[in-house]
C-alpha cells in the first residue's frame, strides 16, 4: 500500500477523534485544568477509542455480519460494561465522585459512542457494496452489449459473401471486385467500430449507404431502394450499429421475398436533440406475422434497452403488405 492511500485510510480516524476530543474539551474550561486533567482525560478517550475498534473490527465482521445476533449482543454488552468500568477505575483516581452512578453515566456514553461509530462503518460497508454491485452489473451490461453487437458482424458477413457468390458464378468479375472493395470497407469499419462505445452518426450514415449499394447487387432492376437523410449534417454521435438490424430486417422480408413491387424506403432525421429512423418495406402476403420481425430486431430491442434504457422508442407496424419500423433517440 502506497503511503498517500495509507494516508487516505488513517485520515478520517484521526478527524474523528480530534473532532471529538475538541468537542469534549470545548465543554470544558482550560483555565482550571492541570495535568492530571489531561492524562484523565487521555485514558478516558483511549478506552473509548479501544472499545470502538474491538466494535468495530472485531465483534462487527466475525458476528454481526455473520449472523451470530445474540453472541454478537453479548458481546457487544460485554465490552460496554468492561469499557465503562475501566475508565470508572482510571478516573475514581483524581476524584472522589460515588462510582456507581458515575459507572451508569459512562456505560450510557459507551454505548453512545459504539452506536455512532457501528453507524459510520455499516453506512461505508452498504456504500462499498453499492458501488461493487454497480461494477458488477455494469460488467454484465458490457458483455451483453458486446454479445448483442457481435451477433450483427456474422449476419451482414454471410449476406454480404453471399452477394460476391452470385457474381462470382455469373462471371460478373468487375462486380465481384468493386464489391470486395466495398466489403474490405465496412469490414474495417465493423473491426472500428465494435471497440467504440459511439461514433459519429456521418460514418454511420455512410456505412448504411455502403450497404445499401452491397445489397442492391443482388436485386433486380425495379427494386425500388432510397435512403433519405434530414439534419444529418450535425456532429451527432450514436452508439455503433443500430440502424442495420432494421436494414438487414427490410431486405429479408421486403426485397428478397419475390414481390411484384418491392420497396425498401429508408430515412433518418435529426431534430434538435432527437434522432428518427424509419424502415418501411414491402412483404410477401405468404409471410405470417411473427416471420417479419426475426432474431434482429430481438437483439436490437435488447441492445437499446441497455444502452439508450429511458431514451429509445422502437415501434413496428406490419399489415400484409407492408412492414415499418420507427426507432426514436434522444441523442
Amino acid at each position: 500500500m502506497s503511503f498517500f492511500k495509507k494516508i487516505w485510510r488513517i485520515a478520517p480516524h484521526v478527524l474523528m477523534w480530534g473532532a471529538l476530543s475538541l468537542v469534549i474539551v470545548l465543554q470544558n474550561d482550560l483555565n482550571d485544568w492541570g495535568f492530571e486533567d489531561y492524562y484523565m482525560f487521555g485514558g478516558f478517550v483511549g478506552a473509548i477509542a479501544a472499545a470502538s475498534y474491538i466494535n468495530l473490527y472485531l465483534l462487527i465482521p466475525h458476528y454481526l455480519f455473520r449472523k451470530r445476533y445474540m453472541q454478537f449482543v453479548l458481546l457487544f454488552f460485554a465490552v460496554v460494561g468492561v469499557t465503562a468500568g475501566i475508565i470508572t477505575l482510571w478516573v475514581s483516581k483524581f476524584d472522589h465522585i460515588n462510582s456507581v452512578s458515575r459507572f451508569v453515566v459512562l456505560i450510557i456514553n459507551v454505548i453512545f459512542f459504539l452506536l455512532i461509530t457501528s453507524g459510520g462503518r455499516l453506512l461505508v460497508e452498504y456504500l462499498e457494496k453499492i458501488v461493487k454491485l454497480k461494477e458488477i452489473e455494469n460488467k454484465q451490461l458490457k458483455d451483453e452489449l458486446s454479445l448483442l453487437k457481435s451477433q450483427v458482424h456474422p449476419h451482414f458477413l454471410f449476406n454480404t459473401l453471399n452477394n460476391l457468390y452470385g457474381l462470382i458464378t455469373n462471371n460478373e468479375t468487375q462486380k465481384a471486385s468493386e464489391t470486395t472493395l466495398k466489403l474490405a470497407d465496412l469490414m474495417r469499419y465493423l473491426l472500428e467500430s465494435s471497440k467504440a462505445e459511439r461514433v459519429s452518426l456521418k460514418k454511420e450514415i455512410q456505412f448504411l449507404e455502403d450497404y445499401l449499394g452491397l445489397e442492391k447487387i443482388r436485386l433486380s432492376s425495379n427494386a425500388d431502394v432510397k435512403f433519405e437523410t434530414v439534419g444529418a449534417n450535425r456532429d451527432v454521435f450514436v452508439h455503433p450499429l443500430l440502424f442495420v438490424p432494421l436494414v438487414e430486417n427490410a431486405f429479408k422480408h421486403g426485397l428478397l421475398t419475390g414481390a411484384d413491387e418491392c420497396f425498401a424506403h429508408f430515412s433518418l432525421a435529426v431534430q434538435g436533440n432527437d434522432l428518427f429512423f424509419e424502415a418501411r418495406n414491402s412483404v410477401c402476403e405468404s409471410l405470417d406475422t411473427h416471420s417479419r420481425s426475426g432474431t434482429g430486431l430481438e437483439n436490437l430491442r435488447k441492445r437499446l434497452q441497455l444502452i439508450y434504457p429511458d431514451t429509445h422508442q422502437l415501434q413496428t407496424e406490419q399489415t400484409n403488405t407492408y412492414f415499418k419500423a420507427t426507432l426514436h433517440l434522444q441523442v
